[in-house]
């Protein structure tokens, strides 16, 4: 074998499976790239006397941490390779969020093409910034990427950092705090809420003596892999994520942006999981319990993987589903569907639309949530002082605040008199729900800028009411981050707001409720609601804002129902 002379260390262990009677693991193998950035990895071998299909994880964490990853792998025939990326751990150079992975990525194909240990056929594994190692490289065509195994990853960084033009505070400055280092950092050190809370926005890091090139030059991000090349890409992916996980945007645009393109062997598995929620045991997602089928386990979701790498990686001879339908899990039914018109364009899509009632804000009262608009013109208003923000309660957040993750009682929160509720009449059928949801908003502010804000709510007969999506809207970027254009106040404009992708059960007597607002704070960062953009603004100042309904201005939640079969 080659290359096995560097800080060479066999480790013997007894595997029975598969025939494979020892593990070798070879630490410490290297390699410098054209561009003179030494990478380092661990690898796992069945053994010595063959090549084998290949598996590579590239990591910021540490490649230590995936021990368990290359033991399961090699048991199953795979030689594996678990990477530290540039500037992190055992690898040189510095490190700079995603900006440098495709470029070593493929130098690291290149790499494992010419040892003896590999067969050149080679998969990716990872789980979110790995996920985001192996996607970025798939339309580059490389001859020896055979297959990927995305979970919970993305292409475009954005997709993940932002969220309606909006910046996902509470993923963010916690992340970037923790990983933009060699190492880590221990966020314990540091005061997360002044943090959070810190103005400008911009300067928060530098507050704390920590100077972040990719907080400060954002942008750079923003724009990375807004062109990609999805014609391009012609490999077999599995795409995996839940209906609480903050990077699922990306995740499922990556599997949608193929299967539009009508790119084969695209599976998605969409479960009910938090972020990172599918390693553990865990069924509960916040105070939703969902029942023992949604388990998954790091186990369990090794085997899953080994199974799709079998049929692309060892020609199994088995007849593969060309165009896989996904798998979805209903939230509150608790059960797993094979489910051709998730994400499809359906005829069972309805419109529900608001209508005021008063007095708000009582445990069935306030506004109106109807499959019908209202007859004649009428309006709502609130006051957004971004210095008395709604706090955050739940819902697709970082896993770094447990607290935060997933299902929460919105009841008292819905007390608050800068949250607008509209709830439907209690369901006398039970309806399966599934998709995008939107809300086309008709509103007004008093300032230059602002953000509105979206939940949707689905009360159970005692009054519990439990998110299940939310959205945000930056008014200046409402054409989108590269089309930045201010409003002119008082003047109403439609806005459409994304809530993201969910699928639950309404059940007979389960009301479904809009909540609208202007703030979800930390997970988003707060408008100024001026001219000066939220990154920037030293001062905050309070905003009058209008919500329009009725016939000239039909504010409309749009509902991806399930056809009945």
């Amino acid at each position: 074998m080659k290359n096995v002379s560097i800080s060479l260390l066999y480790c013997l262990l007894l595997f029975p499976r598969q025939g494979f009677t020892q593990i070798v693991q070879l630490e410490k193998q290297g390699f410098t790239t054209p561009t003179g950035i030494y990478l380092e990895a661990d690898i796992y071998l069945p053994d010595t006397l063959q090549s084998y299909p290949t598996i590579l994880l590239r990591t910021p964490y540490g490649k230590f941490q995936y021990k368990n990853v290359g033991l399961s792998f090699a048991e199953r025939g795979y030689a594996t390779v678990i990477q530290d990326v540039r500037g992190k751990f055992e690898s040189s150079g510095d490190f700079f969020p995603f900006q440098n992975e495709r470029v070593d990525g493929l130098s690291t194909l290149d790499w494992i093409s010419k040892q003896e240990w590999s067969n050149g056929k080679v998969g990716m594994f990872g789980v979110s910034y790995p996920a985001f190692c192996a996607l970025t490289l798939a339309a580059d065509h490389h001859p020896s990427l055979k297959t990927i195994v995305n979970i919970s990853g993305w292409v475009e960084p954005a997709d993940m950092a932002t969220d309606g033009g909006a910046m996902h505070l509470l993923l963010n400055l916690p992340w970037l705090l923790h990983e933009e280092t060699f190492t880590h950092r221990d966020l314990g050190d540091y005061d997360l809420d002044s943090l959070l809370q810190y103005l400008p926005i911009k300067n928060s890091l530098r507050s704390v003596g920590i100077e972040s090139k990719a907080w400060e030059n954002s942008d750079v991000l923003d724009q990375l892999n807004q062109d990609y090349a999805y014609d391009q890409v012609d490999i077999p992916i599995l795409h995996l994520c839940g209906a609480f996980d903050f990077v699922k945007k990306g995740t499922l645009k990556a599997y949608q942006s193929l299967r539009a393109r009508g790119k084969k062997h695209q599976k998605l598995i969409f479960g009910p999981w938090f972020h990172n929620q599918y390693l553990t045991s865990l069924t509960e997602v916040g105070i939703l319990e969902c029942g023992a089928s949604s388990e998954m386990g790091y186990d369990a979701l090794l085997e899953k993987a080994a199974r799709w790498f079998d049929q692309y990686l060892k020609d199994s001879g088995e007849e593969i589903d060309p165009f896989p339908a996904p798998e979805v899990f209903s939230l509150v039914a608790n059960k797993w569907t094979v489910m051709p018109q998730f994400l499809q364009e359906t005829n069972c899509g309805e419109s529900w639309y608001i209508q005021s009632s008063k007095p708000a804000n009582t445990r069935f009262g306030g506004g109106k949530l109807l499959p019908n608009s209202a007859s004649t013109e009428a309006s709502d208003q609130f006051l957004f002082d971004p210095y008395q923000a709604v706090p955050t309660n739940g819902g697709a957040n970082f896993h770094f605040f447990p607290a935060q993750l997933g299902v929460k009682d919105q009841s008292e929160l819905e007390e608050r008199e800068d949250i607008l509720v509209y709830t439907s009449e209690p369901f006398t059928v039970a309806k399966q729900l599934a998709g995008t949801i939107q809300l086309e908003l008709f509103a007004a502010t008093d300032g230059p800028d602002t953000d509105f804000t979206a939940k949707l709510v689905l009360v159970d007969k005692e009054g519990l009411a439990m998110n299940m999506a939310d959205g945000i809207i930056r008014a200046r970027y409402r054409h989108g981050k590269e089309k930045e254009e201010l409003l002119v106040p008082n003047k109403t404009y439609k806005f459409t707001i994304d809530l993201g992708v969910t699928a639950f059960e309404i059940p007979v007597d389960y009301r479904l409720r809009l909540e609208i607002s202007s703030s979800n704070f930390p997970k988003y960062d707060r408008n100024s609601n001026t001219e000066i953009d939220a990154f920037d603004a030293k001062v905050l100042r309070p905003a009058k804002q209008t919500i329009y309904f009725g016939p000239d201005h039909p504010t409309r939640l749009i509902l991806p129902f399930i056809c009945k079969e």
